[in-house]
């Protein structure tokens, strides 16, 4: 198990300043070990998107003799003291980031105020990508351009850029710079730009920024973003040059391959301009947009692309030049589609929350299949959930048994939640996400100590298949209103999957789907199906060995491939139910019932009453085969096996808002299947009481009833 940190170190009641991370010490690496930490998120080595003479500073520059009384260091030293204790620290590269901020300079071109103190001063000057790239400050840090571009920035032609800033940045269509607004902290003159990778001049400055972080020494490399320029399509672009001229040459060669629609007859691709094109129309962007699938889509290849091309590049320097195998991470916000057709690129899968709730198996569940095989660290986001709120009732010594469930759910159901350490607070928020220590600890130690309690393995229950190919558009434009929910709850755990509903998100079978199993407690894992365009199909029937039950939620679209391997399972007596279109334009759902093993539940589109019958489908289905069975509303279960034995973990949300803790509950069974002779362990958190408990039979099953059971058990049959 990879045990997370979100180590972004930001000072208490301070503002969070992006990219630069403030400098690390000799505690900082003392309660990393107190946590058991392994990997290190957002972690190091963020000034790049201001320059590379800051970057190189942060990463090699002299450290003050007054701060190192106090065991302060810079980057480079600092990754080197986690090396030598087995923590992977990752560099991370704000890749859609490009700054500028207020400085104060003297007369030799040294910075003497910069940030909020240089704004104080009236006729201030800037420092940054732009100040850079004109090589102005030339000896504001020991390196200047010129180390990094000997003949200047150029772009593919040989011509020279002397703003980087500009040259760079994604746009509107009325040509407009997008600033990255959820960056900028308020009220401050510091301004961000949106970046745009589909420039090759800014790629190579990235391939820059990765060297000095390589040759500092990291174990890994995060790039954060990883889906820009998509980033900027919510604030009207990406019509950059390079967007348009890509875009364009994209649509010639569909074209040429018969597979663009009719919708482009008549359409002169020699001189389209997408963003000319939508002005001309008087169109709106990006909803109602003529051809904004085709530009979506577009998009999404040119992120496998370049995603893939710096990835490669980080793999390859590191083994050329030191002989290391530099692990590659990313975020994946949300776990969004985009992202899935570069999943195969990375070894460790970051995911920032869209919203953080309290009780939300469903999510990690689908975020463990995301990725099987590979860790999945969750971070939290600040805006739209829990974390506001939670972080006051810390700091008020309040909240305590909600945070331990905040740490401990991701765990339960095959992901990891990193510990908030200086965590993000957003822009508005003047303060950083920290936790009180010994709690977080107590956690950790728990985590650390029973790591054999949490393998990856499959479910004994059902796989839900999520086909790309069906659900990569739809997902992509459901909708989501979780930004305004943040101060919709009094009570901190009404903001749950089970009591909480986005109003704003479009029905979607597939997540009703394993949002309802999740609220009864059901056993399963969510398997990808690939698209076989944007990600290969590399589906087999081994996926399936093992589960009793599959469960298709309106895959309308499936390979053959993945067809013949789900209906070779159903003739080899695995049962599968249909929720609504399979595999349109087959015979695929008449062949499957055809063998008796199926059931399919037809979805009406102008009705969303399709999950009663769902419900009463599945439960028909799936009680004969259900590993483990839990019937009280107050608990999530989770159920591990490995070849040493069974696991089931218990967590009872029943959250007292009154009495600030979680209420015990008087008596929960737990029925599980197939342990039968095993030895029953009963493990809890430190400080917590043991369930007393009494086990009786029942046919096959084993019946485990609990009283008093308190906020966290684990059920370990060895």
């Amino acid at each position: 198990m990879e045990r997370g940190i979100y180590f972004d170190g930001w000072f208490k009641h301070n503002h969070c300043y992006h990219p630069s991370l403030p400098i690390r010490s000799q505690q900082m690496l003392e309660d990393l070990q107190r946590y058991h930490g392994t990997v290190l998120t957002w972690a190091g080595l963020g000034g790049g998107s201001i320059s590379l003479p800051y970057l190189h500073h942060e990463a090699f520059g002299p450290v003050d003799p007054r701060m190192q009384v106090y065991g302060f260091m810079n980057d480079s030293e600092f990754i080197a003291e986690c090396n030598k204790r087995g923590i992977k620290l990752f560099g991370i590269v704000f890749e859609v980031q490009g700054w500028e901020y207020p400085v104060v300079m003297s007369e030799d071109g040294k910075i003497i105020r910069m940030n909020k103190r240089a704004e104080e001063i009236e006729g201030h000057d800037w420092y940054g990508l732009r100040e850079f790239s004109q090589n102005k400050w030339p000896d504001a840090f020991p390196t200047s351009l010129k180390d990094y571009y000997p003949d200047g920035i150029r772009d593919g032609e040989g011509n020279l850029i002397t703003d980087l800033w500009e040259y760079c940045a994604t746009r509107d269509m009325h040509g407009n710079p997008i600033h990255a607004q959820w960056v900028e902290v308020k009220d401050h003159e510091e301004a961000c730009y949106q970046m745009c990778r589909n420039n090759a001049v800014w790629r190579e400055y990235l391939k820059k920024i990765i060297m000095l972080m390589i040759d500092a020494g990291v174990p890994g490399v995060q790039l954060d973003e990883c889906e820009l320029p998509m980033t900027a399509i919510s604030s009207g672009g990406c019509f950059c040059d390079s967007c348009m001229k890509l875009f364009t040459q994209y649509l010639q060669e569909r074209r040429a391959a018969g597979l663009l629609g009719p919708e482009w007859d008549g359409i002169d691709l020699d001189t389209f301009h997408y963003g000319e094109y939508l002005k001309k129309t008087g169109s709106t962007y990006p909803e109602g947009a003529p051809f904004y699938r085709d530009y979506w889509e577009f998009q999404v290849r040119h992120v496998r692309k370049y995603f893939g091309e710096l990835a490669d590049f980080i793999r390859q320097y590191g083994r050329e030049k030191y002989g290391r195998d530099i692990q590659v991470s990313g975020n994946f916000y949300n776990m969004q589609p985009a992202y899935y057709p570069i999943e195969n690129k990375v070894d460790i899968v970051v995911t920032e929350m869209d919203h953080t709730l309290f009780r939300q198996p469903y999510y990690y569940r689908f975020c463990a299949g995301f990725a099987p095989g590979k860790p999945v660290i969750i971070a939290e986001n600040p805006y739209g959930g829990i974390i506001p709120k939670l972080l006051t009732m810390l700091d008020q010594g309040k909240g305590y048994d909600l945070y331990r469930i905040f740490l401990l759910e991701a765990s339960v159901y095959g992901c990891n939640m990193s510990i908030p350490y200086g965590g993000w607070m957003g822009n508005t928020i003047k303060d950083s996400f920290w936790a009180p220590r010994e709690l977080t600890a107590g956690v950790q130690d728990f985590l650390y100590e029973n790591e054999r309690l949490y393998p990856r393995t499959r479910s004994k229950g059902a796989a839900v298949l999520y086909s790309y190919g069906s659900y990569y558009w739809r997902d992509s434009n459901k909708g989501s209103g979780a930004n305004g929910m943040q101060d919709s709850y009094e009570n901190l755990m009404d903001a749950t999957s089970v009591a909480w509903v986005d109003p704003d998100l479009k029905p979607v079978p597939f997540w009703d789907v394993i949002r309802a199993m999740s609220d009864r407690n059901a056993q399963y894992d969510t398997l990808m199906l690939p698209d076989g365009d944007f990600r290969a199909d590399d589906f087999t029937a081994d996926r399936l060995s093992g589960y009793p039950m599959v469960i298709v939620p309106d895959d309308d679209v499936l390979t053959e491939n993945q067809q013949r391997i789900l209906l070779n399972y159903a003739r080899a007596g695995g049962k599968v139910l249909v929720v609504g279109r399979l595999a349109e334009g087959t015979s695929l759902i008449g062949d499957l019932l055809a063998t008796g093993n199926a059931v399919h539940v037809p979805i009406d589109p102008a009705d969303t009453s399709y999950m009663d019958a769902f419900l009463t489908a599945f439960e028909a289905m799936y009680a004969p085969i259900a590993p483990a069975v839990c019937d009280d509303e107050r608990v999530g279960i989770q159920r591990f096996d490995d070849e040493n034995g069974t696991y089931v973990h218990i967590l009872n949300y029943q959250y007292n808002a009154d009495r600030d803790c979680i209420d015990p509950i008087a008596e929960v069974t737990v029925r599980v299947k197939d342990v039968i002779g095993r030895k029953l362990e009963i493990l809890v958190l430190d400080g917590n009481s043991i369930p007393e408990y009494t086990v009786d039979m029942d046919n096959s099953d084993i019946c485990i009833h609990l009283r008093h059971l308190g906020l966290y058990t684990v059920l370990a049959f060895s």
